[in-house]
């Protein structure tokens, strides 16, 4: 079987054994997505029931639901220094980027015949997003933007 997909790294890269393959950056992505809005509507429901989004944090980074949108990129303003939510979500990976690349995934995917249910409705958020003029603010906007859930105070 051969895959032809684009690539990044040139020669340099290539001779270390260090290329991206732009096919698995967009499956990467795909995952990051959804795993961000996952985090998200989770936070706006432990926000709904009364939970402070730093007491929900400090649960999800011991437990199962650790991971790299709750422990190293938190998409809550006021929960973590330096990420873009503490910016204004200005800076990091914009929603319009993230759109593009759930869209390459999706065809990617119906190119093989592979139906991406979770895929498909995170494309439809982001493009939403994008759509309500958030398409320069880092993907992890979906929390204020899409949930509109609010900052930890």
């Amino acid at each position: 079987m051969m895959l032809d997909a684009p690539m990044s790294g040139g020669v340099p890269a290539a001779e270390a054994g260090k290329l991206t393959f732009m096919v698995a950056k967009i499956c990467n992505n795909m995952a990051m997505a959804i795993s961000m809005l996952g985090v998200s509507e989770a936070f706006t429901l432990g926000q709904h029931l009364g939970i402070k989004h730093s007491v929900l944090t400090d649960i999800f980074n011991c437990s199962s639901a650790r991971c790299w949108s709750s422990n190293t990129y938190n998409p809550v303003p006021g929960v973590m220094l330096g990420v873009p939510s503490s910016r204004n979500y200005d800076g990091g990976f914009t929603s319009k980027l993230m759109a593009k690349d759930l869209g390459l995934a999706m065809a990617s995917a119906s190119g093989v015949g592979f139906k991406c249910l979770i895929g498909s409705q995170a494309l439809e958020i982001y493009r939403k997003l994008c759509d309500d003029g958030c398409e320069l603010k880092d993907y992890s906007c979906a929390f204020r933007h899409y949930y509109a859930s609010k900052d930890e105070k």
